[in-house]
């Protein structure tokens, strides 16, 4: 083997065993690259995500926004300077929703899943459907997934659960939407190696997935996350952790990388965080 070989080989092995990235200035994508170039040197199109603060993130796909557990309200400490309320800094507003395709996903009902502000926007927002992991309503624009591993189709997206019991009921989510495959785990803490192997009959990889990110090895959540990752191995994989334990997120993706996960583990140091996921395997 050349010495530029052996070189070659060297780097890739460090690149490798480094699976964390950080995000760095506000509204700036974090590691993941630009999308690389297609036919026609057209970029492939990819997966906007945008944190909403603890476990809520937009994803945009072309003209799609996919939008999961949100929550307007939050804790700014005492003499905080209230926030411009838009997407760039980590908030929605109907009027910045109207020109897409919406669909918001709410995992359960506790307060830092579900905000009942989403329901205002109806009469706001031409094309919006829920999905609740709860009976939430009767309401036509509702998709209650209250049964075991339930299923929908509705319109470009496919949308599985799994489903845990703790004081309310609770689901992960499983969705298809224009070839990309996204998995949020809400608060969901079930019989994972089972419900891992029915998701594994659905998909055998993710694109996206947001989980607790929980820096604790001997948590169900950590156990959880590291058995997804071996199963999918996906593209990109969000920590999720409350308003103010951010470092939390970069204390599990360290852990993860020690433990020879080697997907990507990115996490938000703030509410707004943007990053581009491309659609392409070849980073």
């Amino acid at each position: 083997m050349s010495r530029q070989a052996v070189l070659l080989l060297f780097v890739c092995l460090m690149m490798a065993a480094s699976g964390t990235a950080d995000v760095s200035p506000p509204s700036v994508p974090s590691s993941p690259p630009a999308p690389s170039q297609g036919k026609g040197d057209e970029p492939t199109p990819g997966v906007h995500v945008r944190s909403l603060g603890g476990n809520g993130w937009a994803l945009k796909i072309d003209g799609k926004m996919l939008i999961f557990d949100y929550v307007g309200r939050t804790a700014a400490p005492e003499g905080t300077p209230p926030k411009v309320r838009n997407l760039e800094a980590g908030y929605l507003d109907p009027g910045e929703l109207a020109g897409f395709d919406v669909y918001v996903f709410v995992t359960h009902s506790h307060q830092d899943h579900f905000d009942p502000t989403i329901l205002e926007w109806q009469g706001q927002v031409p094309s919006l459907k829920y999905f609740f992991g709860w009976q939430a309503g009767a309401d036509s624009a509702y998709h209650c997934m209250v049964e075991p591993r339930a299923h929908e189709q509705c319109g470009a997206v496919e949308v599985w659960t799994i489903d845990s019991q703790s004081d309310v009921p609770e689901v992960a989510y499983l969705v298809k939407v224009d070839g990309i495959t996204i998995y949020h785990n809400g608060d969901y803490r079930g019989s994972y190696v089972e419900d891992f192997e029915y998701l594994h009959s659905v998909t055998d990889h993710l694109d996206v997935a947001f989980v607790i990110g929980w820096p604790y090895p001997e948590h169900q959540h950590f156990r959880q996350a590291a058995l997804l990752a071996d199963i999918f191995a996906p593209r990109y994989m969000f920590a999720m952790c409350r308003e103010g334990d951010e470092d939390k997120g970069r204390q599990f993706a360290e852990l993860l990388a020690q433990r020879g996960v080697g997907t990507p583990v990115l996490y938000a140091q703030h509410r707004g965080a943007e990053f581009l996921c491309s659609r392409d395997a070849t980073e």
